[in-house]
């Protein structure tokens, strides 16, 4: 069991590339803004466009992916992400740079619960967390590397210039087509019939915790990390698209230092005492942020950001893989992919609502106060955050 090195590196780079539609392009959105002449309200939309498909593509490309294999529909998504972006680089008004965020978010909506799924079938136990840990290291160069890319590209070329790293996504799908392991061949059973063998495990109790809490964890990432940080620094200390990419890049040096130390983290911690750890980072960070009187000032909260991240997302994307049997393991990561889009949708419209009423600190406070809120809730419902992940009681392995 397992894969190979040069396997393991494709769904590295697949799950690196989920950060692509919204981390290489945050630094261009205040000039997209000024390009278009939008307000900084309406321009968190554009980083919501690309996760609104997510929301019902999600569970279809989980339910495709059971029926018919993992490479038969990765190499697709893949395609379409890069093709679309290629196009959003010729956009001439806002409504044909929406369109295109659009179907981008088609293609974009199977990256992650893919990955994870060809994890979930190859590794088991600690090892499987220790790999979705190195999957999660690789997200965080990209995390460390496209802001600060999409803010050169921007000084450089304009708000157009780092929609044309998305074209990596073309090259990404002709190599996964090559190397990653062949699909079985399957006759598909009928669509009620796979829903109705899959439903006793997603009716769960546990599997309701996990979906319960991934969007909460998605909206304050996105909403801080994602879409205000680079309105608030600009706001609030005049910083150049190029510095604006570079602080947002800090958080992937501490998320990158969890995630290669995640393996010896899961074989002592529980996964409630990660998630509650990480919420508490989030509650320190946010509120750090939002007093922060200065550039130097707000480095340190920011990297606890990073932090905090990963010790909410790595161990809760490692229960999702382990919730069901292979067979219905793409639904099961599906259904954890759309609650992650609701919150990865949500976030930028809550940062929207608020900026409408007050600053961008506004924004920060309310996420720290969530975040508290979600640190309480993780408490309460410990036991079924930690019970035994073994399906046994849904007729399964």
């Amino acid at each position: 069991m397992g894969l190979r090195r040069s396997q393991l590196v494709v769904v590295w780079l697949i799950g690196a590339a989920v950060i692509l539609p919204n981390a290489s392009i945050a630094p261009a959105i205040p000039d997209i803004a000024d390009a278009f002449g939008i307000s900084d309200q309406t321009s968190v939309f554009i980083l919501m466009t690309a996760h609104a498909p997510g929301l019902f593509m999600a569970s279809v490309i989980g339910v495709a992916a059971d029926r018919y294999g993992r490479r038969r529909i990765i190499v697709p998504c893949l395609l379409l992400f890069g093709l679309a972006g290629l196009v959003i680089m010729a956009s001439t008004n806002l409504a044909m740079l929406l369109t295109f965020r659009f179907i981008q978010g088609l293609g974009s909506s199977g990256f992650l619960s893919l990955a994870l799924v060809i994890i979930g079938d190859n590794y088991q136990g600690v090892e499987r967390t220790r790999i979705i840990g190195q999957n999660a290291l690789a997200m965080n160069l990209s995390v460390a590397l496209l802001p600060a890319a999409g803010g050169l590209l921007t000084e450089l070329f304009g708000w157009r210039g780092p929609f044309a790293m998305h074209a990596a996504t073309i090259v990404l799908a002709l190599f996964a087509a090559t190397l990653l392991p062949p699909d079985e061949r399957r006759t598909p059973q009928p669509l009620r019939h796979q829903l109705r063998q899959a439903r006793p495990h997603l009716m769960r109790r546990e599997v309701g915790v996990l979906l319960l809490v991934a969007p909460f964890t998605f909206l304050v990432f996105f909403a801080v990390g994602i879409t205000t940080m680079p309105i608030h620094l600009e706001n609030e200390f005049r910083a150049s698209a190029g510095i604006r990419g570079v602080i947002q890049s800090l958080p992937a040096v501490t998320a990158g230092l969890i995630a290669l130390s995640m393996g010896r983290i899961a074989a002592r911690h529980s996964i409630s005492t990660m998630v509650r750890a990480g919420y508490i980072g989030f509650v320190i960070c946010l509120t750090g942020m939002a007093l922060s009187p200065s550039l130097a000032v707000i480095i340190a909260p920011v990297l606890v950001l990073g932090a905090a991240d990963q010790l909410v997302v790595v161990p809760l994307q490692s229960r999702a893989a382990s919730l069901a049997p292979e067979e219905h393991r793409a639904v099961m990561v599906a259904a954890w992919g759309t609650a992650i889009r609701i919150g990865q949708v949500s976030g930028p419209a809550v940062v929207a609502g608020l900026l409408a009423v007050g600053d961008t600190r506004l924004v920060l406070w309310a996420g720290a106060a969530l975040s508290a809120v979600m640190l309480i809730f993780i408490t309460l419902v410990r036991p079924y955050i930690d019970r035994d992940p073994e399906f046994r009681l849904c007729g399964g392995k």
